[in-house]
């Protein structure tokens, strides 16, 4: 039988290692890599097969949409667990839509985390109970729209980088895009937002408690 391999990618070593310990339980004879940033895990996963990987997405130097979509890219049929410390609630839809299996809380206990590694190694998703019950509730129309939702993966990034302070040409260049792209993803989720500045942007997501710097 193959013994099966792992990536853990967090910036946090202490994070790595109470990962390792959990998953070493479930899996005694499992090899684990361990990443500390984006650049890292497209590396690793360019010419390893993982069997399951548990990634943060608030890692330094790491835009967490493109990361997501580079794995994909290399190994379309990845199993992915993120282990945040972002809301689930506000978070985790958009990362599911995108493919990943399961979507974690940080402060979750052991027995869930264990769940929830069960879960997608066996290529199923997971979620919380406070997660199904936000979807649940989602379905019945019961819960305000989040207007950031609507926004494109794309039109998130470039949204984040104006957050932080990059130019257009800035944004083109890290995001590998023609300068009139970024202005008219800018103008389309602007549009989408109902906002008018940057201003508006901060006061928007001080409303729906977001912080797209970190993702």
């Amino acid at each position: 039988m193959k013994a099966q391999k792992f990536l853990i990618a967090d910036d946090h070593s202490i994070v790595r290692t109470g990962l390792k310990t959990v998953m070493k339980g479930l899996c005694p004879f499992a090899s684990f890599d361990e990443a500390v940033n984006g650049d890292e895990v497209i590396r690793l996963v360019k010419t390893i097969d993982y069997d399951m990987m548990v990634l943060d997405i608030n890692m330094p130097d790491t835009d967490s949409i493109t990361l997501i979509s580079n794995v994909f890219a290399y190994k379309e049929n990845s199993r992915i667990l993120i282990f945040s410390m972002n809301s689930e609630l506000l978070y985790a839809k958009r990362f599911l839509k995108m493919g990943v299996l399961g979507y974690l809380h940080k402060e979750a206990g052991a027995e869930e985390i264990k769940r929830a590694i069960e879960t997608v190694l066996n290529g199923h998703i997971f979620m919380s109970t406070s997660l199904k019950k936000y979807f649940h509730e989602e379905r019945l129309a019961i819960r305000a729209d989040n207007p950031f939702e609507k926004l494109t993966n794309r039109e998130m990034q470039i949204a984040k980088y104006l957050l932080l302070g990059y130019s257009a040409s800035e944004i083109r260049k890290t995001l590998n895009l023609h300068s009139s792209t970024v202005g008219t993803h800018k103008v389309r989720f602007f549009e989408k937002l109902k906002i008018k500045n940057l201003y508006e942007l901060r006061e928007l997501i001080k409303l729906y408690n977001l912080d797209l710097t970190k993702i």
